[in-house]
């Protein structure tokens, strides 16, 4: 798929879009990465493998908030991207830390629910959907994901001019903050989805 032409034709399901991209991209990697380090620590549990993927995603968020916060007029997009990145980093690799496959089209319906951009897995379900079809069958430019993109643009780009000027006052606060805002956002993502893959290993093992 090719993501970015879709979502210029049909910004309203850029969430999905993405989501979708992401088990494309990151979702290989995520496997590989299980793969390997289950072959170097042969005696892992699943639990060590989260908790190594957590550390190493929680490090690249506080990286990537650093490099965002410097953007100037470009930050509040770049921090909500650098967000977007690592939110499906870990949740891509906390999964295959489960022994589920990262690059199922399951894992992006899971990836919208914990990211909490949609409620429910049929709500996230039926939005994919959606989002597969060609974007001249919407009348959607403005539809109701494309508002609410809107909306987390708009609180991110708040929060940061109110960052700014507190780092008028106190230089370097704005990356400082930046950083640490990250690395919470991104514990408690790791927490939800380390909840929730838990609890569907436990499922999947119950059944086999």
């Amino acid at each position: 798929m090719e993501t970015w032409p879709k979502i210029v034709a049909d910004p309203g399901h850029a969430p999905e879009l993405l989501a979708l991209a992401a088990i494309q991209s990151i979702g290989p990697r995520a496997k590989e990465w299980a793969r390997c380090t289950r072959e170097d620590y042969p005696t892992a549990t699943n639990d060590a493998l989260v908790r190594l993927a957590v550390s190493q995603f929680i490090r690249f968020g506080s990286v990537s908030s650093v490099f965002a916060a410097i953007a100037g007029s470009y930050a509040p997009i770049a921090l909500l991207g650098s967000n977007a990145v690592t939110y499906a980093e870990l949740v891509l690799h906390i999964a295959a830390a489960h022994g589920l496959d990262p690059t199922d089209p399951r894992r992006a319906v899971e990836l919208l629910v914990l990211t909490q951009v949609h409620p429910t897995a049929e709500d996230a379900e039926a939005a994919i959907d959606s989002a597969r079809q060609p974007a001249y069958e919407e009348e959607s430019t403005l539809t109701a994901a494309a508002w609410r993109l809107g909306r987390m643009a708009a609180a991110q780009a708040t929060a940061w001019t109110a960052l700014r000027a507190a780092n008028r006052f106190f230089p370097g606060v704005a990356v400082l903050t930046a950083i640490m805002a990250g690395r919470s956002a991104a514990r408690n993502m790791a927490t939800r989805a380390t909840r929730f893959y838990s609890q569907e290993s436990h499922a999947l093992g119950s059944r086999v």
